[in-house]
């Protein structure tokens, strides 16, 4: 447990409620890289934190509810769209970070927690509410703003041209079958957008 976790459980009773959440995502993030989903419980963060199990389901209603933010918190910054002139830009960049994380710490996490995903049905909920859709709404506003902006043709397919951009990451996370590289990124890239655009005669 990091000592600014250990300082905040003995002074718990004097915590603000948005310090109260900070500690409790610290030490749930802490204890998925250590120990996994598994071994994660309310009652285990209750009792490293000295925060009332009360407490913890006022915030979240069950384990994968509290994963899942603790997660999100974490790699949400790091992979959001960056503000480009170009939309399709934004996309590269972004499929650039997003295959950074995915090579860390945060790719051996999403691996661990769509294999347990499989068997817990409140994981599995909770992933695709507050990972895979979001992400992927997120992606069509961007894609959609290309196609405004002229940089993409009208009739793409939002969700065929997703899946070309994202499904091989989490493929090769999953099973391993290829690198990650930032070459591979800019390959699939160009493969699946560059007859998309719109050609400037």
């Amino acid at each position: 447990m990091s000592k600014r976790i250990e300082k905040d459980r003995r002074s718990v009773k004097r915590l603000r409620p948005e310090e109260i959440e900070a500690v409790i995502i610290d030490t749930v993030f802490e204890d998925l890289l250590e120990h996994g989903f598994r071994a994660v419980t309310v009652e285990s963060i209750s009792a490293k934190t000295g925060i009332a199990k009360t407490s913890i389901y006022r915030r979240w209603p069950n384990k994968a509810a509290m994963v899942m933010e603790a997660f999100l918190f974490k790699i949400g910054p790091g992979i959001e769209f960056p503000r480009k002139s170009s939309y399709v830009e934004s996309i590269r960049l972004q499929m650039l970070a997003l295959a950074k994380a995915f090579r860390g710490p945060f790719g051996s996490m999403i691996k661990a927690l769509l294999g347990e995903a499989q068997f817990d049905a409140e994981l599995a909920e909770a992933f695709r509410t507050r990972w895979i859709t979001p992400r992927r709404e997120a992606a069509k506003e961007v894609i959609q703003s290309a196609i405004r902006n002229k940089e993409l043709r009208s009739d793409v397919n939002l969700d065929e041209t997703l899946d070309a951009l994202y499904g091989w990451l989490y493929y090769r996370l999953m099973i391993g079958s290829g690198p990650l590289s930032d070459a591979c990124v800019r390959e699939i890239f160009s493969a699946v957008l560059d007859g998309l655009r719109v050609r400037k005669d």
